[in-house]
């Protein structure tokens, strides 16, 4: 992928749109463009969700030469009180500027709604067009997952006498870092 993809750009203007920041790395730098996000909105711990892919970016070893506070462990007791959230997510759509988590992994579900900043680590060749694509992707999965949850933003609400309030549940700041395919 290129900065200039189709998928790409309408998947960053949307997200864009509803108030997340979206960012391009290549597998090498990933770690260090994590770190540097983190680093730049002053945030001092972290819980992460190692999978494989996240492990394989080296994301915690970079988080932690920042000066980062991280926890892989024990999400559940971390992941109120830590100010950031990085998992992987398995989707991007791009009409929408959304991210979808696929699977049955609790710890990812927690980091993606506990923390004030979710980070999520998304593979360029996963952004798909629009929602009908993303079915298409999960119904594709030799089995189906138990859980499918949709991130979009900053969350939102105007149930409370009418007014418009950021952040009631899940995040305050969602930014998702691309993982170039090369």
């Amino acid at each position: 992928m290129s900065t200039t993809d189709a998928l790409f750009e309408r998947f960053k203007a949307n997200l864009e749109a509803i108030n997340g920041e979206c960012s391009v790395a290549a597998k090498a730098d990933a770690g260090k463009a994590v770190a540097d996000i983190f680093r730049a909105k002053g945030l001092s711990t972290a819980c992460v969700v190692e999978s494989d892919f996240v492990k394989e970016l080296g994301i915690v070893p970079a988080l932690k030469d920042a000066g980062l506070e991280v926890f892989t462990d024990h999400i559940r007791l971390h992941a109120e009180t830590a100010q950031g959230g990085v998992c992987e997510v398995q989707l991007g759509v791009a009409d929408l500027g959304t991210v979808a988590q696929v699977g049955d992994e609790i710890d990812s579900r927690i980091v993606a709604t506990m923390a004030e900043d979710f980070l999520g680590i998304l593979k360029a060749s996963t952004i798909v067009d629009d929602y009908d694509a993303l079915f298409d992707a999960i119904c594709a999965l030799p089995e189906m997952p138990n859980f499918v949850g949709f991130v979009s933003g900053p969350s939102r609400t105007a149930d409370i006498e009418c007014v418009s309030t950021v952040g009631v549940h899940g995040p305050l700041r969602l930014n998702i870092v691309i993982i170039a395919d090369a």
